[in-house]
């Protein structure tokens, strides 16, 4: 008797709970792939030449477009890079990961000065037309800055290329 008056409405309510949360969950999982992946086949053959002429030991490469234009991810050599291509083939701008070792003494001595607590985490050299920059992404316990620095180590305002 007490079951059915008061443990098994309370089933009922979890049960109807416990779905809405999956449910919750489900669509906010499928709302959450902003990537925009884009199958090979689709990338417009000028593009595709464009990033084999520009870097022909690429591998691994994955494509997702970004508004009109198409960035790939892949690999040279084991070393991570990216590049953003305009639907036209034009290479607007590329970056590849960089041992701490090929970080230009400026921009160390700048980040050992205004970032002393923070540990270098993620270093890349970023190339723009005739810009090259470097993005370096700082952990602490508390707090991760993503930061752009010219080559004479100073910061600059551009975003950073995640």
């Amino acid at each position: 008797m007490l079951y059915n008056r008061f443990v098994k409405p309370k089933l009922k309510k979890m049960k109807k709970t416990a779905f809405a949360m999956l449910f919750m969950a489900s669509t906010l999982f499928a709302c959450d792939n902003n990537s925009n992946d884009v199958n090979p086949d689709d990338v417009p053959a000028a593009v595709k030449e464009t990033l084999l002429s520009s870097f022909p030991d690429a591998a691994d490469i994955d494509w997702e477009q970004k508004g009109d234009n198409y960035e790939a991810d892949f690999d040279v050599n084991k070393v991570d890079y990216s590049a953003l291509f305009n639907a036209s083939g034009g290479l607007i701008k590329h970056k590849q990961d960089i041992p701490e070792s090929e970080l230009p003494d400026a921009v160390r001595a700048a980040i050992n000065t205004d970032y002393a607590a923070y540990r270098l985490d993620d270093i890349e050299r970023l190339e723009e037309g005739q810009t090259m920059l470097y993005q370096v992404e700082l952990d602490n316990n508390t707090k991760d800055e993503k930061l752009v620095y010219s080559a004479d180590g100073q910061q600059v305002q551009q975003a950073y290329w995640d």
